[in-house]
């Protein structure tokens, strides 16, 4: 019988988050977000019937309490990368996001504005040149061991730390997504190695 995950060849675990799903966001579509720096606003992307959150100011920023996937290896890293688009069809723009997150331990950690940054952020992102693209980041990295294994949620946060000059179309974030190494069995020992993904989420090299 198998019982550590060590004996197994997880593949990573993913979770995303739509930004129309955000605790930091405060009324229907269309109305301002209300919390964090600057004025965040949900908004149709285009006329294509779904919904985004307009960052149109360097430094604006949206923020958001989840719980931390329950069979997440804490002694492994968590990846975190930005899904956006824009309505940009200037190959040679780009724009720079951060993320920030404060880790929650039931009954002891006080809430806060996130403020802890990755070891590893995102890298500038450069537009496809196509509007309303759909675009994802590089993956900011928290190293293994840093989220305890008391932890249960996690605050993060989102920011448009700033984008090119000439990139005055709408800029929307789409969501947030997390990828992990999975401890799913009930033996003590996790894996010794991290998950390794995929070049594609669903494909078969690596």
């Amino acid at each position: 019988m198998i019982k550590n995950d060590k004996e197994l060849l997880w593949r990573p675990g993913r979770l995303f988050i739509p930004v129309s799903t955000f605790s930091g966001l405060i009324g229907a579509a269309g109305v301002s977000a209300g919390v964090g720096v600057g004025a965040p606003v949900q908004q149709e992307v285009s006329t294509f019937g779904i919904v985004g959150v307009l960052l149109d100011t360097a430094g604006d920023e949206l923020n958001h309490m989840a719980m931390l996937p329950y069979d997440f290896d804490t002694a492994h890293p968590l990846y975190l990368r930005v899904h956006f688009t824009t309505g940009s069809a200037t190959a040679a723009d780009t724009i720079d996001w951060l993320v920030r997150y404060t880790q929650l331990v039931p009954n002891v950690t006080t809430l806060v504005n996130p403020s802890t940054a990755p070891a590893v952020n995102i890298v500038q992102m450069t537009v496809t040149g196509t509007a309303y693209s759909y675009q994802v980041t590089s993956w900011a990295r928290i190293n293994g061991g840093v989220i305890s294994n008391k932890a249960e949620a996690i605050l993060l946060e989102v920011e448009m730390d700033a984008f090119a000059a000439g990139l005055t179309e709408d800029k929307l974030l789409l969501g947030l997504e997390l990828m992990y190494t999975p401890r799913r069995l009930n033996g003590v020992d996790g894996r010794s190695m991290p998950a390794k993904p995929t070049l594609s989420m669903l494909g078969k090299a690596f």
